[in-house]
């Protein structure tokens, strides 16, 4: 954790496949977010690596419906997965948001570690809204990831 970057981490009763295969799916994530912005996924095909881009429907206190193109910047599967959103059509604004994962507890459970970083960030007009999410926040969508990967078969 930095002064422009956050982190949580929880145990997750699942294999750390099971995690990156929930993360990894952007139909998914809407159910993910605790902070009720993502609402829906327009790719509808699971992530494959470093350079995929997933368009989702986004609504926002003060900015109303709007879309971003979130790019993969990491993928090791089973490992770790993070993106960077950008205005649809248009230029990334330095944000990533990513979970690491780690086997624990003899390989059945991971420790998630949710991260935000806004250190990258160039454009003014956001500056005043970062971070929009707090350590609290990050800890609430792990829980959601925890009840998710928990309840599947």
């Amino acid at each position: 954790m930095t002064e422009k970057s956050l982190e949580a981490t929880r145990v997750v009763d699942a294999r750390p496949d099971q995690v990156f295969a929930l993360l990894a799916t952007p139909d998914r994530h809407p159910e993910l977010d605790a902070s009720g912005t993502v609402r829906g996924s327009r790719t509808h095909q699971p992530l494959t690596g470093v350079g995929d881009v997933f368009e989702m429907e986004m609504h926002g206190r003060d900015m109303g419906d709007y879309v971003v193109d979130n790019h993969v910047v990491t993928f090791e599967p089973d490992v770790e997965i993070a993106w960077a959103p950008a205005t649809h059509g248009g230029d990334r604004g330095g944000q990533v948001w990513g979970y690491r994962l780690e086997a624990c507890n003899g390989g059945g459970s991971t420790r998630v570690t949710h991260v935000y970083d806004w250190s990258a960030v160039t454009l003014e007009r956001l500056l005043p809204y970062l971070p929009v999410v707090d350590e609290d926040g990050l800890a609430a969508t792990l829980d959601r990831v925890a009840a998710a990967v928990e309840s599947t078969p």
